[in-house]
């Protein structure tokens, strides 16, 4: 395969993303003409009608979803052609300039107990009238 026709491949929709995603705007409009339903209905409250209007953004939502993931692995891919240690170096240098470590100073320091006390205070009490 030439490195044109890779490129291609790599920023690519694939046709089981489309349906996928068809599917999952599908149901959440389907869900949503339900809740109005059963808002219109004699027993339906405004709680139906919140979820009737919530349903279409969770759709909108599987969309900008998958637009950013495919925006996200096509910038991944161009980074990774011109220098395949540019996403390393970038988390290296976003990263490496933050505490990675916890100062010891910071924390309170930990209550000691010697055996004897811990098994004192610990003692099975199965039984026991205490």
């Amino acid at each position: 395969m030439s490195e044109q026709q890779e490129k291609k491949k790599r920023g690519q929709v694939k046709a089981w993303h489309i349906v996928f995603l068809a599917i999952a705007v599908a149901s959440t409009i389907a869900l949503a003409w339900w809740q109005w339903t059963r808002f219109q209905s004699g027993s339906g409250s405004f709680q139906n009608l919140g979820y009737a209007l919530q349903w279409p953004l969770f759709g909108a939502f599987f969309v900008y979803a998958y637009r950013m993931g495919m925006k996200y692995e096509r910038e991944a891919a161009e980074a990774a052609e011109d220098n395949p240690d540019a996403l390393y170096e970038a988390d290296a240098q976003r990263f490496d300039s933050q505490p990675t470590e916890i100062d010891q100073d910071f924390l309170p320091e930990r209550p000691q107990i010697d055996i004897e006390e811990f098994n004192r205070l610990n003692t099975p009490r199965r039984g026991s009238q205490s």
